[in-house]
């Protein structure tokens, strides 16, 4: 290209705005929306989907795709502070991660899908305040920018609080992760790095927790297995504490099944 003699329009996008592809959905205008494993916005939660659905903005406007995947685009705002329902917040909770209970309502506690949608910044009452989501958008794109550690473990290893945030890997035959007492907002992943069908994963709770999985009904001190005989290279789980009953699956891949 030649340097310019003379003016040009350039296109422009406006910060913290973007537009998202959709997929078979309604979204909603000021509501939460998620992006699925295809790539395609939809409106958060969606049930089938909710496992491994990452918090991607609020809804600039309402945009109906429910004809067809893939037709139509959603303006999503992908930073700022907003105003939003919360189940039962205090003031005491500013500066903490709020997590979602539906497509405009979030709570302290990670719940039922363990996904963060933004920092408390401002209390207004016990069912509402401002979260800045920027902190939530950027730990779903790149969560190394949070300085989370990739560690890789040839051994049993007993997982610390500090090591929140951390993906393990590991590629030898029946070692166990143990985890802490559940905390609201730890989050770990893990990793099966083993050949295929060539090594046992097992993550074990505290005696007074559990694991909530999908098609997994949680039991209190049962380990949650990726089976040697199914395991694939490259299995992972991540989980969030809830700080009551336990921890929470909110991504996972490959075969896994609870303790007997």
């Amino acid at each position: 290209m030649a340097v310019l003699a003379a003016d040009i329009e350039v296109s422009r996008k406006e910060p913290g705005l973007k537009s998202l592809l959709m997929g078979t959905d309604i979204i909603y205008k000021g509501g939460f929306v998620g992006i699925g494993a295809d790539g395609l916005a939809v409106a958060m939660p969606v049930a089938a989907s909710a496992v491994g659905l990452k918090f991607a903005g609020v809804a600039y406007e309402k945009v109906d795709d429910s004809a067809a995947a893939g037709t139509k685009w959603c303006r999503v705002y992908t930073a700022g502070l907003f105003k939003v329902a919360c189940s039962s917040i205090t003031q005491v909770m500013v500066g903490e991660m709020m997590y979602l209970v539906d497509d405009q309502t979030v709570d302290d506690v990670p719940g039922t899908y363990g996904i963060p949608i933004g920092i408390l910044v401002e209390y207004v009452s016990t069912t509402s305040g401002w979260i800045d989501i920027g902190p939530a958008i950027a730990k779903e794109r790149n969560p190394k920018s949070l300085g989370l550690d990739f560690i890789t473990k040839t051994d049993d290893y007993t997982c610390l609080v500090t090591d929140s945030g951390a993906v393990f890997a590991i590629a030898t035959d029946a070692k166990v992760f143990t985890l802490p007492s559940t905390a609201k907002g730890l989050k770990y992943t893990f990793v099966n790095t083993g050949a295929a069908g060539a090594a046992l994963l097992s993550i074990s709770p505290a005696a007074a927790d559990q694991i909530a999985a999908p098609s997994l009904a949680p039991v209190d001190n049962k380990d949650l297995l990726n089976t040697k005989a199914t395991a694939d290279k490259g299995d992972r789980v991540t989980i969030v504490g809830d700080g009551s009953a336990g921890w929470i699956v909110t991504d996972i891949q490959g075969v896994w099944a609870m303790e007997a």
